[in-house]
């Protein structure tokens, strides 16, 4: 087998991994989240305390691969997560106990950040060994990839009157399909992650400012990312929306990784993350702005062509300013990512509870996320330290 084919299998197996565990196993959530509000009577506080469980345990999960105890097998931890994830999918469908949703996400959280960083770390180093470095985060199209399979499926069940725990389980049916890829073709050992990334200038304020940054795009992604279904639902002009809006999302993110890669190599990455950035924050401020249907879907076309790249283009912008092991930087900025993602659903159910709208959340979240749009920029261009 040439090296082409071997590259074109490596990026397909990093798809496959994180469709199953970012794209269904944390985003379907979104779809299914509407079914869940309606039939178990949750509020959006709960709601948004069982994402933010998610994104705690997303948190701890980013952590604990950088301690010397952690196993040294990382194909075998990493499919170990994939399978993981899968079973959390069809244990949610069991449960109506709110303690146990939160216990479930959470425990999901922890081995798909487990997926993310050590299928990065496999997928990325083996795919530059190659000499295919402009394809090294292909395999983050995985995330849109699975949202946009899950709002098919959830939409097209829901639309069959499936409740909400069948939801569950046919998302779960889904993943163990996609999930032989993986299995099969994933890298023996860990290749030496040594990025042809260079840098003049690897100063602890540039890494800092991204990591902040990072952090700001966690929270303010996640209040769209969370309840934008819902938000169709509820919202009285929108209802015929609900079972597209997620899917365009998600079909939108596909494509754009490799847009971004592409243009911030033309412009410069930490450009290239500032306008993901500024894009993604205004398409969450015009979901609440244009209160009609192109204004829904026109904030989806934007949240979608941008957010999804600037995770796979942070990693590699921070492993450009930072001293040290790819693992390690990757833990550091999904670390901040994760303290920001897990406090902004539950920010955000609560202000949607005592407004009774989600207008003050979507707000917030625009503006964090244009401020942290300028924290992006690499002081270098300015300061030429």
């Amino acid at each position: 087998m040439n090296k082409t084919n071997n590259v074109a299998i490596l990026i397909l197996t990093g798809i496959a991994a994180l469709t199953i565990a970012i794209g269904i196993g944390r985003f379907s959530y979104t779809p299914i989240l509407p079914y869940m509000i309606s039939e178990l009577k949750l509020t959006t506080t709960d709601a948004g305390l069982i994402a933010s469980s998610n994104y705690l345990g997303y948190l701890l999960g980013s952590l604990i691969p950088i301690f010397p105890q952690f196993p040294k097998n990382i194909r075998s931890i990493f499919i170990y997560s994939i399978f993981i994830s899968i079973i959390s999918l069809f244990a949610m469908g069991l449960t109506n106990t709110f303690e146990i949703f939160i216990l479930i996400r959470f425990i999901h959280g922890v081995f798909s950040a487990f997926v993310l960083i050590l299928g990065t770390s496999l997928i990325v180093s083996h795919v530059q060994k190659k000499g295919k470095i402009f394809l090294g985060t292909a395999h983050f199209s995985g995330v849109g990839l699975g949202m946009a399979l899950s709002a098919i499926v959830v939409s097209y069940l829901g639309f069959l009157n499936f409740k909400w725990d069948e939801l569950w389980f046919s998302i779960g049916i889904l993943a163990i399909i996609l999930s032989f890829q993986i299995i099969k073709f994933t890298p023996i050992q860990k290749a030496e992650v040594k990025y042809n990334l260079k840098s003049k200038h690897k100063t602890n304020l540039g890494f800092s400012l991204i990591t902040i940054s990072y952090g700001l795009y966690g929270f303010g992604y996640v209040a769209f990312g969370t309840f934008i279904s819902t938000m169709s639902r509820l919202t009285p002009s929108l209802e015929k929306t609900e079972p597209f809006v997620w899917f365009v999302v998600g079909i939108t993110g596909i494509p754009s990784v490799f847009f971004w890669n592409w243009f911030g190599s033309k412009i410069g990455n930490d450009i290239g993350l500032f306008l993901a950035n500024l894009i993604l924050g205004l398409g969450v401020l015009i979901s609440v702005l244009i209160n009609n249907e192109f204004g829904i879907f026109l904030s989806c076309i934007l949240f979608g062509i941008s957010f999804v790249p600037i995770t796979s283009m942070c990693l590699l912008e921070g492993q450009k300013r930072f001293s040290g092991s790819f693992i390690v930087s990757t833990a550091i900025l999904t670390f901040s990512f994760s303290i920001g993602q897990m406090i902004g659903p539950y920010l955000s159910g609560l202000l949607t509870d005592y407004y009774g709208s989600f207008f003050f959340s979507m707000m917030i979240s625009g503006i964090v996320l244009i401020f942290g749009s300028l924290l992006m920029i690499n002081p270098n261009r300015i300061l030429n330290i």
